[in-house]
């Protein structure tokens, strides 16, 4: 693997864990009636999810690697938020 790959590696696993982290945190934050604070989380969660959608659209050319990695992150994200963090 060369290193511009690692590096996509890399940065979609980081993306992909603060966006499920987020979006868990989202969830419980409405669940406990803290609206505000879900909506603010909202509004950065939607800059993610766009550029990972242009990213997908535009740059990925079909390799599993960051595809996995992406997928990776997403639920470690979900993980460490649902099971590690106290809230």
């Amino acid at each position: 693997m060369n290193l511009q790959l690692i590096g996509q590696i890399f940065g979609y696993f980081a993306i992909g864990f603060v966006e499920m982290f987020l979006a868990t945190q989202r969830t419980y934050w409405i669940s406990k009636g803290r609206s505000r604070a879900a909506a603010l989380l909202v509004f950065f969660e939607n800059f993610l999810a766009i550029y990972i959608i242009y990213q997908i659209a535009n740059n990925l050319g079909g390799n599993l690697f960051v595809l996995v990695s992406y997928a990776l992150g997403n639920a470690l994200g979900t993980y460490i938020n649902l099971e590690k963090i106290p809230f």
